[in-house]
């Protein structure tokens, strides 16, 4: 085969698509588990349907859309954003820095005043560029919002202090906040939910987000499922598998996690080597609850900033779509960050005993079963070295005809329509650097 791909998740479908319609019949694709999706996959336990890990859809490519509506026959809905911040004992609406009239008197007083000396230090020019996430946050939102939102709940999503983090991801992931929409808000309670990058989101009608990769699929080649790439000679261009398999490839798409396939490739120099085992990211313990009753509240997701919650954010399937879960039913998923080795027991009971004290169980006999499920790579963590990192990484394996895509294979926090985007993007780049160039005439999906 010209082409292999590594992983039939959502990154390795979307290129094996855009190779379909430019030179089909000139690769292949190779899973180590036994279905497509990767991470998203979609489970069904006791009639109730539930993603793996929670995935919505929001669409900054007209492209992209325009390809999902197609594939899935226009059987998406479309949903206004329900999201808050769980604070102090009170929802407040996302996102936090716009909603300060929802918040304690004492508190929503810090935040202002915060705010407004920080936009009159940026006004008057008193501030050096920011060199972190934390001093952009401070400069940005200001003392008060930085201490009781953005710096807790950052540094609980990613596991390190904000001043490790680079400002190469806050866009479109961070909700700015005009002077104009903090006073509006406080003065006449104003709303502004349609602020950020997702006010407005999308998922498939029936059979969860995995009927979005099972329809991309049947579009493209046979996927070779159980084969785990073990070995990949960089050299040899060969690629070996743990049943024992062997292939040969001109060109390798890989969306195996980037450190990884690193530690996976023969011929890289140790210096890369060590670049790789410097690479960060989080793990994540999703606990999805299955109750025999319906939610209490109508939102989509919450997050929860303070230390007394083990978990960052709150999802709410079912209220996302409700053919989910059966009449009469719920879904609650808890994520939890870097959750530590052996305490998933522990942690299930300190989570049912949160949701329980927040009103989202009644009784321990709502629950009808709690699916636990660990993943070991959640999100790439964008420390100040990541950049220069990977993209002496990508260079070097790029030179070997390998390309590493996707999530973890750019190792770069993205949505998953954007991992749709950059493969059918990368797709026609790579037939075109490789030496036998473009292989067909249409390279751009219709």
């Amino acid at each position: 085969m010209q082409t292999i791909i590594l992983g039939a998740g959502i990154s390795g479908l979307s290129a094996a698509y855009a190779l379909e319609k430019a030179c089909p019949g000139t690769y292949a694709i190779y899973e180590q588990g036994a279905t497509v999706g990767g991470l998203c996959r979609t489970q069904q336990v006791d009639g109730f349907r539930f993603d793996i890990v929670s995935h919505v859809l929001h669409f900054r490519s007209q492209e992209t859309e325009h390809l999902v509506r197609r594939i899935l026959d226009d059987a998406l809905i479309r949903q206004e954003r329900s999201a808050w911040t769980y604070f102090q004992g009170r929802y407040v609406p996302y996102p936090f820095q716009t909603h300060l009239n929802a918040l304690p008197k004492p508190v929503q007083a810090a935040c202002l005043g915060g705010f407004l000396k920080a936009w009159i230090k940026r006004k008057i020019g008193s501030e050096r560029e920011p060199g972190n996430f934390g001093e952009w946050v401070e400069q940005y939102f200001g003392r008060g919002i930085a201490q009781y939102f953005m710096r807790p709940y950052n540094q609980k999503l990613w596991g390190v202090e904000p001043e490790q983090l680079s400002l190469d991801w806050i866009r479109p992931f961070v909700p700015g906040a005009e002077l104009g929409q903090v006073l509006s808000n406080l003065v006449s309670n104003r709303n502004h939910h349609q602020l950020g990058y997702n006010p407005w989101f999308f998922y498939p009608k029936q059979g969860g987000i995995q009927a979005l990769s099972e329809a991309v699929c049947r579009r493209v080649a046979q996927v070779q499922f159980e084969h785990e790439a073990v070995e990949i000679d960089l050299e040899r261009h060969t690629v070996r598998f743990q049943n024992g398999g062997q292939t040969g490839y001109e060109r390798l798409i890989s969306t195996l996690p980037l450190p990884a396939l690193i530690e996976r490739a023969s011929g890289v120099p140790e210096e890369l080597r060590r670049e790789a085992a410097e690479l960060r990211w989080t793990s994540l313990l999703n606990l999805t609850y299955c109750l025999r009753r319906p939610l209490a509240r109508r939102c989509h997701w919450v997050y929860f900033p303070e230390a007394e919650y083990p978990f960052f954010r709150l999802v709410f399937p079912s209220n996302i779509c409700g053919e989910l879960a059966p009449e009469g039913g719920g879904l609650i998923a808890a994520e939890i960050s870097n959750p530590e080795p052996e305490r998933e027991e522990e942690l299930e009971r300190r989570v049912t005993s949160c949701l329980e004290r927040l009103g989202w169980i009644s009784h321990p006999s709502d629950i009808v079963r709690v699916v636990r499920i660990h993943f070991p790579y959640a999100y790439p963590v964008h420390d100040l070295e990541r950049a220069r990192r990977v993209r002496r990484l990508l260079d070097f394996l790029e030179s070997r005809q390998v390309w590493s895509i996707g999530r973890f294979g750019a190792w770069r926090y993205s949505s998953i329509d954007s991992a749709i985007t950059e493969a059918l993007e990368a797709a026609p780049r790579i037939l075109e650097s490789s030496p036998g160039g473009v292989l067909g005439n249409d390279t751009t999906p219709p």
